[in-house]
């Protein structure tokens, strides 16, 4: 068992690398939140699009999905919590937490969805934490999966 002073830094670094992951993000700071994941990384975000792989594969990918806000002037604020963390024997960090997205219009309008839970794997590169992979279920999907089920 972790010792509780040991599990509570790792617990802050964690939140520190997240929030400056999700300031990055928000700020369209495509490059330096790609860096955040190992070369290799893998980043699965939206039902119906097929995960992004590599750091260069990542870039392109969020430059791609935010085209859509070109025309439409928003802010979005990604906003994790309730994290847990399960430390793996090798040295992996499994990490899951809750994840609710704000967007904000002109005129002061802020939805908040979607509504999701987040798998991450994390890894240490050169004492550094870095994405493995990021898988992102989105909340509103169990209530398909359940209406799939009932059907069959």
């Amino acid at each position: 068992m972790t010792e509780p002073n040991q599990s509570g830094q790792l617990y802050a670094e964690v939140q520190h690398f997240y929030a400056r992951q999700t300031h990055l993000l928000d700020g369209r700071e495509f490059e330096g939140y790609a860096a955040t994941f190992t070369e290799d990384g893998e980043f699965l975000h939206s039902p119906g699009r097929p995960a992004a792989k590599t750091r260069q594969g990542i870039v392109r990918e969020l430059r791609d999905f935010h085209r859509k806000f070109d025309e439409d002037p928003v802010v979005r604020r990604h906003w994790f919590n309730m994290i847990v963390l399960d430390p793996a024997p090798d040295g992996v960090l499994n990490a899951t937490f809750y994840a609710l997205v704000a967007t904000t219009r002109p005129g002061g309008r802020i939805d908040v969805s979607p509504s999701c839970v987040v798998h991450d794997v994390l890894v240490r590169e050169n004492g550094e934490l870095r994405t493995k992979s990021r898988r992102v279920v989105q909340d509103r999907l169990l209530f398909e999966e359940s209406a799939v089920g009932a059907a069959s």
